[in-house]
Parts: C-alpha cells; sequence; structure tokens
C-alpha cells in the first residue's frame, strides 16, 4: 500500500510531537482534537483515507500542526514509509498512541480463525510494527513513550468476544514484557485498558440491555492524561477500575460460571 503524506506547517515546539494511529474514528479521533486543541504537534495515520482527511482539514482549520498518512498499519514497510515521511515534517515521535484497532463478536462454536488472524494481525503485529518504526529514535535519543490501547477484554477471557479479548490479553503481555527492558533507555510504555467507550465496534454487540458507555471524548481526555503523565497503567472509568480488580482475582470457577450465566442473558445471540 502506498503512503500519502501531507502537512501544515505550523510548529509547536513546546508539546511533544504525538504519533497516532487509528486516528480517524472514535476513541483515536477524539483524542486528536482533544491533543491539537492543547497545541501538540501530532502525526496521524488511519488505514480509512476519507475520514482521515476529514479530520486533518477539521485540525487544519483550528491552525493544528499535522501530518497524516494513509496506511494500514499491518502493512509493514509501508508503515515505515509513512512514519519516516510524518517525522521528515513534523519532527521526530516523542510519544507513540497506538489506538489502531479492530474487534467482532465472535461466538462458539464457530471459531473463526481467518477473524482471529485478521484481529491479531492489527490488534497486536499493527501496534508491535508501530512501535518497531519509531523505537530506534527513542533509543537513541534516551527518552520517548510508548502508549498501547488495549481493553479490560484482555484481563479475562469474554465469550462472546473471543479473538478481541485474545488479541488484547497478548497486547498488555507485549507491552508488559517490553516495559523493564526499555525503561532501562529511558523510554516508557503505557498500557491503556478502557471499559465500555461509544464507538463503532462497541455498539454493534447485540446486548440485550442498554450498557452504560462513557463517550469517545471522555476516553479523549484520559489517554491526553496518559500522555502528560506516563502512568504505567491508564484503566478508565473509575468503576471499570474496581470491575476489572474484581474480574482479575476472581477465582478461576467462579469467573467461568459467571461467564456461563451472563452470556445468555447479555446477549440477543447464543454462545
Amino acid at each position: 500500500m502506498n503512503a500519502k503524506t501531507n502537512v501544515n506547517t505550523n510548529t509547536d515546539a513546546k508539546r511533544p510531537t504525538v504519533l497516532l494511529t487509528g486516528a480517524a474514528h472514535g476513541i483515536g479521533r477524539a483524542t486528536a482534537l482533544a491533543l491539537a486543541g492543547r497545541g501538540t504537534p501530532l502525526g496521524l495515520i488511519d488505514r480509512d483515507g476519507p475520514g482521515l482527511a476529514a479530520l486533518v482539514q477539521e485540525l487544519r482549520d483550528q491552525g493544528a500542526t499535522v501530518a497524516d498518512a494513509t496506511v494500514d498499519v499491518t502493512d509493514r514497510d509501508a508503515l515505515f514509509l509513512a512514519v519516516a515521511g510524518i517525522e521528515s515534517q513534523v519532527g521526530p515521535t516523542e510519544v507513540l498512541l497506538a489506538c489502531a484497532g479492530i474487534g467482532t463478536l465472535t461466538l462458539v462454536p464457530e471459531l473463526d480463525t481467518a477473524t482471529l488472524r485478521q484481529t491479531l494481525e492489527v490488534n497486536l503485529v499493527g501496534v508491535a510494527h508501530s512501535i518497531e518504526a519509531v523505537l530506534p529514535g527513542m533509543i537513541a535519543r534516551g527518552r520517548g513513550h510508548l502508549i498501547g490501547v488495549a481493553s479490560m477484554a484482555g484481563y479475562r477471557g469474554f465469550p462472546w468476544m473471543i479473538s478481541y479479548s485474545a488479541s488484547k490479553a497478548a497486547l498488555i503481555a507485549y507491552l508488559e514484557a517490553l516495559r523493564p527492558g526499555l525503561r532501562r533507555r529511558g523510554v516508557t510504555v503505557t498500557t491503556v485498558c478502557p471499559g465500555f467507550v461509544r464507538t463503532q465496534m462497541s455498539t454493534s454487540v447485540p446486548y440485550q440491555r442498554p450498557v452504560k458507555m462513557i463517550e469517545p471524548e471522555d476516553a479523549a481526555r484520559h489517554l491526553v492524561r496518559a500522555v502528560e503523565r506516563r502512568p504505567r497503567n491508564c484503566i478508565f472509568p473509575w468503576n471499570m477500575r474496581i470491575g476489572l480488580a474484581v474480574l482479575r482475582y476472581m477465582p478461576d470457577r467462579l469467573f467461568d460460571a459467571l461467564m456461563r450465566l451472563a452470556g445468555p442473558q447479555a446477549l440477543h445471540v447464543e454462545f
């Protein structure tokens, strides 16, 4: 895939340059707008060219410093070229915010390994590609910040999102394994685990009852804070932090029983 790059030449050296993947929609789009409003120079990546172009135009109208590239994070070579092009225009990436991700309903007994492979390619390998593209520069400068957007679904396997849960669990472990070695080289790692956010992915799940969700703009505030404060973990909203703690330390047999009971009551479909 050929990458197109465009730039608005206004500069602001006071804020760290953020490279944001999955920028055209949902949490990524809301976070790009929030960061631009704070004067942050941005490099934006998404595979949806028209959606990305609309966002970039909106940011340019606000006077933001932004370069963009239409590219799929699973295409390593094209991604590397796109990142190089963006960095030549807005400067070296100081913060990577990897928001690109996909998720669909996957259920037993149809394991749908094609969907599993695609989900892993985007949610895990795509993040790894993005890190690989910016990491040499960060290590050479002795500083940098990597932020990967995982999910609460990565801590326990949800039976109606099998492939998604597996991909986010892998991402959480990947970021955790990177953290010690990179910290010694001046690069910090933040793992983001949102709860339910009102995006196309979340609203497409056929829940029987309304599920309380936060808006992408609310999620963006947490991500902006993560950019500025560099926490080890960023879990939101607050009630999801409590729920996550309960799920993580719940005995396995109790969790299995809860999922067997909760699944049929939660969804309009069988699993």
